[in-house]
């Protein structure tokens, strides 16, 4: 799990959710096209470095904004076996932008991250345009596995991020798809991916009240890009003022 701090000049910031936990956040200004938010895998966190990496191209053209998921990095709480409470972070972190003035904002989010931003664009549609990379459209089976969660939660917190296993249910992907609105969406798969199936995807994709553009990157695999950075952000630029 390589981390690294921006080596671009960053602001640090916090963000209350509306259970008053206390996130950990970053912008990284840059060029004049809005606001876009880079939200991290589970386990990783902001200072991720392939996440940071790209938000530092991504600065060229937009105020990049990233954060620590509740359980992760420097922001309070513990991440439970639902999206309710990374939605709840994704919520605050949307207001936030948007007090600051931002007329566009965007999201590119990664594994949990565009879990998040896929729900807050079906539930709360506040964002401008939405790209998902390995995003599971369900959370996976944890039953088999229940006896071993709690070591399974120590292992992670050697990791560095604080779960709660806990709680699963909530709102999924899956479920809100038909809610999703006209806002543009890209949906980035990994021909090597491991978490999801392919064809829980397709079904997602199928529900989707319009129709969204889905890449398949073949050597790439969970939340890869494999050299596509450029093209998703030239993406985005087509979806931005």
């Amino acid at each position: 799990m390589p981390r690294r701090d921006p080596r671009l000049h960053y602001e640090e910031f916090t963000v209350t959710t509306q259970d008053g936990l206390s996130i950990a956040a970053r912008c990284i200004p840059g060029g004049p096209h809005g606001a876009v938010i880079v939200c991290h895998p589970a386990v990783t966190g902001q200072r991720y470095e392939p996440l940071v990496d790209f938000a530092e191209m991504l600065s060229e053209h937009y105020d990049v904004f990233t954060f620590d998921f509740r359980g992760h990095g420097g922001s309070e709480g513990r991440l439970e076996l639902n999206l309710e409470g990374p939605l709840d972070d994704m919520r605050s972190m949307v207001t936030t932008i948007r007090r600051r003035g931002y007329r566009w904002v965007g999201a590119v989010g990664f594994s949990l991250g565009g879990m998040a931003a896929f729900l807050h664009a079906a539930c709360a549609d506040g964002l401008d345009a939405v790209v998902t990379v390995g995003a599971p459209p369900l959370m996976p089976d944890i039953e088999p596995y229940r006896r071993i969660l709690p070591m399974w939660s120590l292992f992670l917190r050697v990791l560095g991020a604080r779960f709660r296993a806990v709680n699963e249910g909530g709102s999924l992907p899956m479920h809100v798809a038909g809610s999703f609105p006209s806002t543009p969406l890209l949906v980035v798969h990994g021909g090597n991916e491991v978490f999801y199936p392919r064809e829980d995807l397709d079904v997602m994709l199928a529900k989707l009240p319009q129709k969204a553009e889905l890449w398949v990157i073949e050597d790439a695999g969970h939340t890869e890009l494999a050299g596509r950075e450029k093209d998703l952000i030239d993406w985005l630029l087509a979806h931005s003022p």
